[in-house]
């Protein structure tokens, strides 16, 4: 009897250490990564980090504008220990509520509608974040077009981009100059003509000044400005690819060497044989920025939980697996990918042409939108999680 109830003892200790069934099966991952949190809320959109805090927006809803007009704002995560805690937050319900930090202690976030500041309608607030707590908006601005924004290098500047489907007289940035941030002001506009910008980066090095706008539909088009003089850019080259539907971001690696892009291709892509022809991430050297040359591209490789793995505008955010976020790991080529349903992917294009998946990571319930590398850590914004905190290891 004493045999059988030490052998039973054992094995409720053991069961008592073990994971809980299914466990693991909650995410698949790559062994290089490591899971060090999950902060939950839902409606997750953009990320920027300054120091040792990350500022995530949070649009008014979980997966659609306007679902819960209670929610929304900026969310601020102190990140200088092993996991993020949050410290601050900025309720502010709207849409998109894009997030960027313009200087230490300055952040702008942009919107089509928001509560806080029914004044500039579709346009950008600026908010002092000085005091992490208590994050307060202290101006705004109507643009007219604000579904994305990102500041020029040196702290005075924002661009905003109106995330527009087709070209025209309107389409184009507008440029804020917030020196003041009590009192914003649009100080210049650029015509893109034919086609708008959904997003805006920036590339400044020695010798070279550039701007990158992606948002065409059916060309696969993406402008390389030089933007020498951030009120007055000019077109230095354009990419022109049939192959990506909609050019939705295009950001360039730390030394300016690559340029990768990827496509929203929001009316039809595949998601699980790793072979879409649409929806991929694409590369191209722009060693010469007044000669982009196409290197690889790299379709969704997995995702899409609904209508059986094709993703579709019908279909929206739980049917889709294309690219989305795009963030260069600093002083490397190491691209972080952002897929919705797909959770996010490190590719790497040292040894080729071709982007290589290097690490992974996919929950159940993925909707991951945005990702950020910031102190060696990766850090993602989730529709449908919030805020995950990653550790990748191996990556050179």
């Amino acid at each position: 009897m004493k045999k059988l109830f030490a052998s039973l003892l054992a094995c409720l200790v053991v069961a008592a250490l073990a994971p809980a069934a299914g466990a693991e099966a909650k995410y698949e991952k790559s062994k290089n990564v490591t899971l060090l949190d999950d902060i939950q809320y839902t409606g997750g959109t953009e990320l920027a980090a300054d120091g040792k805090y990350v500022y995530s927006g949070q649009l008014d809803g979980e997966t659609r504008r306007g679902e819960n007009s209670k929610q929304g704002g900026l969310y601020v995560f102190d990140v200088s220990g092993k996991k993020p805690k949050q410290v601050g937050k900025l309720d502010c319900p709207g849409n998109d509520n894009d997030v960027e930090v313009v200087r230490p202690g300055l952040v702008v976030m942009g919107f089509h509608v928001n509560q806080c500041a029914p004044e500039a309608g579709n346009g950008l607030m600026t908010i002092d974040v000085s005091n992490p707590k208590k994050p307060r908006k202290i101006g705004s601005v109507a643009t007219g077009k604000n579904h994305t924004l990102k500041p020029f290098p040196g702290g005075r500047y924002v661009y905003t981009a109106g995330g527009g489907l087709a070209g025209g007289g309107n389409a184009g940035p507008a440029i804020v100059d917030v020196k003041n941030p009590k009192k914003p002001v649009v100080v210049a506009t650029f015509k893109t003509y034919t086609m708008d910008c959904h997003d805006i980066s920036f590339h400044v090095s020695k010798g070279k000044k550039l701007g990158f706008c992606a948002g065409a539909v059916g060309s696969g088009q993406v402008q390389i400005w030089d933007v020498s003089n951030p009120l007055k850019p000019t077109l230095l080259s354009e990419i022109v690819n049939p192959l990506m539907q909609y050019t939705h971001y295009a950001v360039a690696s730390s030394d300016g060497k690559y340029l990768a892009i990827d496509d929203e291709a929001f009316a039809l892509h595949e998601c699980h044989t790793g072979q879409s022809p649409t929806g991929r991430v694409w590369i191209y050297d722009i060693s010469n920025p007044q000669v982009p040359v196409p290197m690889g591209s790299m379709a969704p490789p997995r995702g899409g939980r609904v209508h059986n793995g094709i993703g579709t505008l019908a279909g929206w955010v739980d049917s889709w697996c294309l690219s989305h976020g795009l963030d260069w790991m600093p002083g490397t080529h190491n691209l972080a990918v952002t897929w919705f349903t797909g959770g996010w992917s490190v590719l790497n294009i040292d040894q080729t042409a071709v982007p290589v998946e290097v690490a992974y990571f996919m929950a159940k319930d993925s909707a991951t939108y945005s990702a950020l590398w910031h102190d060696g850590k990766l850090y993602t914004n989730d529709m449908h999680r919030g805020l995950d905190a990653f550790t990748v290891k191996g990556l050179k």
